[in-house]
């Protein structure tokens, strides 16, 4: 019988996928896309058009009774892991309401262990590499990349080989082609290949599930991985409304890990900027200055930051100085300096500095040129990909200038000067209300007659 899904194809199309039917897939394959339908939601018979379509696509495959039914087991299983862990899951991620608030500068490679301890097993003698699961060789054959693992050779889930493109998996050292092997049989794609390299970078949010978003906000931590440091350095809206999909804590969350989640599968393109998860009439409460002046590290008073600072920083070990609290701002931009410096210390390879101020300030330090302006660091990636010094309008996104008002969430810390110490933040996240904003080119004055009698 053949499926509904290909009766309701066109005949063209049709005639020629009667050969690849659910009737001709042996049963030891069935039972490896019942596990994967309940995994995703869908029917088993849409798990079937899947595989047909995927083995067609990436294998070549168009009549399954000329295949070995080992091949076309092992392709299930390649299909039904790959799909598991490459694409949306479907039952197991949750949804979180709320507005990005920060993206952190540092990014890390979680692998270089695993993938050097692979590397150097496979420089010393390779067959012994293959039959310990840790490695294997990729080579093409017949326009199709290939695996020489420990128990056989079996084609991989890629696409077909493309001269000049490697495959995301590929390892190429000391002459060889490798795949690097997920060696853990406690993951689910043991013996599978894995990324060479693992990234990860973390983004910060304010919010909470749609069902407690009006009880309790919190501010967490997510940990958003992939196999490249552009997989992991997108940029976010900062103090939009928006959904979000992470993945659930376990159940026994590491101490000091608690406000921590990892990011869903495709992270960044299940983003979905709207206020529509709260009632009509509380949708103007989800404004941007709403939310980040209700977070409760919000510093209302620029004047206060030097107390703020001695009252909750921390001393932590293996740092010489205390690491100051995060914080959350409201100021006028003084000045903005857009071209950068360039800084061995900032992975995107160079900051950027701001300064900012407020009526109190002004008024309280109208003599003191360091105490009148707070300094703001912004780092590259910040500033240069993630629209530090743009506010998000109508017509799209447009620089700001100098006496704008700006949100900024950051690290806040000291600089020594002639005069003592002064407080600083070094920005992680920036925020610009568009009905306050000065389109860059209509800046004004920076001087104490901006604040008079604003209270900013």
């Amino acid at each position: 019988m053949i499926g509904s899904w290909v009766a309701s194809l066109p005949f063209g199309i049709r005639k020629k996928s009667e050969k690849m039917t659910e009737k001709n897939i042996p049963e030891e394959v069935k039972e490896r896309l019942r596990w994967y339908a309940e995994q995703h939601s869908i029917s088993e018979e849409e798990a079937a058009k899947q595989y047909l379509e995927y083995i067609e696509e990436h294998l070549g495959i168009v009549n399954l009774q000329e295949e070995d039914e080992d091949f076309l087991v092992d392709a299930a299983e390649t299909f039904v892991v790959e799909r598991r862990v490459m694409q949306s899951p479907g039952g197991n991620a949750i949804e979180w309401c709320g507005c990005f608030i920060a993206i952190e500068p540092k990014m890390r490679d979680k692998r270089p262990k695993v993938r050097n301890d692979a590397l150097n097993q496979a420089r010393k003698d390779l067959n012994d590499a293959i039959n310990n699961g840790v490695i294997a060789r990729a080579f093409v054959e017949n326009g199709v990349w290939m695996l020489e693992k420990a128990h056989g050779i079996v084609a991989s889930t890629q696409d077909r080989f493309v001269e000049g493109e490697d495959p995301w998996f590929l390892i190429r050292d000391s002459g060889m082609t490798l795949a690097l092997l997920q060696s853990n049989p406690d993951w689910a794609r043991h013996g599978e290949p894995i990324a060479p390299s693992l990234w990860s970078r973390t983004y910060r949010f304010y919010g909470n599930t749609a069902e407690r978003f009006g009880e309790d906000l919190e501010m967490i931590r997510i940990d958003v991985g992939g196999s490249s440091e552009e997989d992991v350095s997108h940029s976010v809206s900062f103090g939009q409304p928006c959904k979000i999909q992470l993945r659930p804590q376990p159940a026994n969350v590491s101490e000091g890990w608690e406000d921590v989640y990892r990011a869903g599968n495709n992270f960044f393109k299940n983003i979905t900027y709207t206020n529509e998860f709260v009632e009509k009439e509380d949708r103007p409460y989800l404004k941007g200055e709403n939310l980040l002046s209700g977070m409760n590290c919000y510093v209302s008073d620029l004047t206060e930051l030097m107390e703020v600072y001695q009252n909750q920083s921390e001393k932590i070990a293996g740092f010489d100085n205390p690491i100051g609290p995060l914080v959350c701002v409201k100021g006028k931009v003084t000045d903005i300096n857009r071209s950068g410096y360039e800084t061995e210390y900032d992975p995107w390879g160079k900051d950027f500095t701001m300064r900012i101020s407020s009526f109190g300030l002004q008024r309280e330090y109208a003599n003191d040129m360091w105490r009148r302006e707070v300094s703001v660091r912004v780092h590259g990636f910040l500033g240069d990909k993630c629209h530090g010094f743009d506010y998000e309008g109508r017509e799209g996104w447009k620089p700001y200038a100098v006496k704008s008002t700006v949100y900024i969430f950051g690290r806040l810390g000291i600089r020594t000067t002639d005069d003592g110490q002064v407080p600083n933040i070094k920005a992680m996240g920036i925020f610009v209300p568009a009905r306050l904003a000065i389109p860059a080119g209509e800046g004004g004055e920076t001087t104490l007659d901006q604040f008079g009698g604003d209270n900013q």
